[in-house]
């Protein structure tokens, strides 16, 4: 497996927050998953979620997703800002 081969650079993952470990998110490659919590009633609550992964994650099917233009444009804006800032120390 490549290094960039992992869950963040995949088509099918959603950044949904971070850790000071990094980023973890959904996968959305296959349909959501079935849960159950037991309710302090009687009834139990269902619904459906999407497994939750690590950024540096890989599950070997891995398909690279293609960068849109807005976040190209994002990136590159906060390498410049990250340079201006080191220049300017």
């Amino acid at each position: 497996m490549e290094e960039t081969q992992n869950c963040e650079t995949c088509k099918y993952w959603m950044e949904t927050g971070g850790t000071d470990d990094g980023l973890v998110g959904e996968c959305h490659r296959n349909a959501p998953h079935p849960e159950t919590i037991d309710a302090a009633s009687t009834a139990n609550i269902r619904y459906a979620v999407w497994p939750v992964t690590a950024d540096r994650n890989w599950c070997g099917k891995f398909e690279e997703r293609p960068m849109a233009t807005r976040e190209v444009l994002a990136r590159v804006a906060l390498i410049q800002k990250m340079e201006a800032d080191r220049k300017a120390k």
